[in-house]
């Protein structure tokens, strides 16, 4: 493979007079310009547009600020944006941040400044900082935001109908007979946890429900570990107080509810009936598998990437919205509501 340096030493002129060639500097003699084009021709050299991104800071690059890259649905968007950049011939720069942190702007001044970015993708929360948006606005970067909860002059939204999604999920185990349904929420300062406990409650109260929905509400934080201590806790309420079911607000603590529910002695869907959301990676390979939503991560990824490559050149101009469908995934976690009403299997004949 020709190196820069082998296209130099064929045209007879310095590395540095070929760098200024491929980066189309003014100031050099068409003489000496098509001496250099000439021997790249003839070498076929293609310089590393990778390296070439990095010095000048085009559109080639996009990136991505993570706080938590092992939660499913962030490791789910970081691998459709990966294909999606791949399939537009662009290289996707992802780093971690906390938005949490009082010297968050220095962090995202820093990561411009090494990796000359001029487009980034915003997930939630990020997606809904407007001190963000007038950071990347000053550095002359475009972006587009996934999921946020209200449109933004100027800028592309790529989105699903997340309330409208988490009423399906309810109105589903409404339908399966189920009169207690509970809810672990998300973070609080995520759109997605209004939006999901919005179309939960709605559900319950056009269904005429006989409990206030927020009683049987816990917040489980997108995590794992809290949606075990919130599941325990809502299992071990009195018996005609129990939930039959548990809508959880994302997969990961779904699997943490299907945990805590077989260690105390339900049966999951026969006892108990359990639903997530993201349609990610765990709800597939554990058992049973998971009825959940998915989002089409793979569209929000290419759109959002299209987006990005067709930037309106003006600095002013009408939201641009993109809502895509989802889907609900009804898997076996789901059966009909128990004629016991909610009381363990194993503790049935007791």
């Amino acid at each position: 493979m020709s190196t820069i340096h082998d296209v130099a030493a064929k045209a007879g002129v310095s590395i540095k007079t070929v760098s200024r060639v491929l980066n189309n500097y003014k100031h050099i003699s068409q003489r000496t310009r098509s001496k250099v084009q000439a021997a790249i021709d003839e070498l076929d050299y293609s310089p590393s547009s990778i390296a070439r991104q990095m010095r000048l800071g085009d559109s080639l690059s996009i990136g991505m600020l993570y706080g938590d890259p092992s939660s499913g649905y962030q490791a789910s968007l970081n691998h459709a944006f990966l294909s999606a950049c791949s399939n537009a011939r662009r290289y996707l720069v992802v780093e971690l941040f906390d938005e949490t942190s009082s010297d968050w702007a220095s962090q995202v001044d820093s990561f411009l400044t090494r990796t000359k970015i001029k487009n980034m993708v915003l997930v939630p929360p990020l997606c809904d900082s407007t001190e963000l948006h007038e950071l990347l606005r000053s550095n002359g970067v475009n972006f587009v935001l996934i999921s946020p909860s209200r449109t933004v002059s100027s800028t592309v939204s790529v989105l699903i109908d997340e309330k409208q999604a988490a009423t399906e999920v309810t109105n589903l185990l409404i339908n399966l007979g189920h009169k207690r349904i509970a809810h672990i929420s998300g973070d609080m300062g995520h759109v997605a946890t209004l939006l999901r406990y919005q179309g939960f409650e709605d559900a319950i109260l056009r269904a005429k429900l006989n409990y206030n929905p927020q009683d049987l509400t816990r917040e489980g934080q997108f995590s794992f570990k809290l949606a075990l201590r919130c599941t325990e806790e809502l299992l071990s309420l009195p018996e005609d107080q129990r939930p039959t079911a548990i809508f959880c607000a994302n997969d990961e603590m779904a699997a943490a509810a299907l945990m805590i529910a077989n260690r105390m002695g339900y049966r999951v869907p026969e006892d108990l009936s359990i639903v997530g959301f993201d349609d990610s990676y765990i709800s597939k390979v554990i058992w049973p598998q998971l009825t959940t939503v998915s989002q089409p991560f793979e569209d929000i990824a290419a759109e959002a990437v299209n987006q990005l490559g067709k930037y309106p050149e003006i600095e002013q101009f009408d939201p641009i919205i993109r809502i895509l469908p989802h889907k609900l995934h009804v898997r076996q976690s789901t059966a009909d509501a128990p004629i016991s009403g909610g009381v363990p299997s194993a503790m049935a004949g007791q």
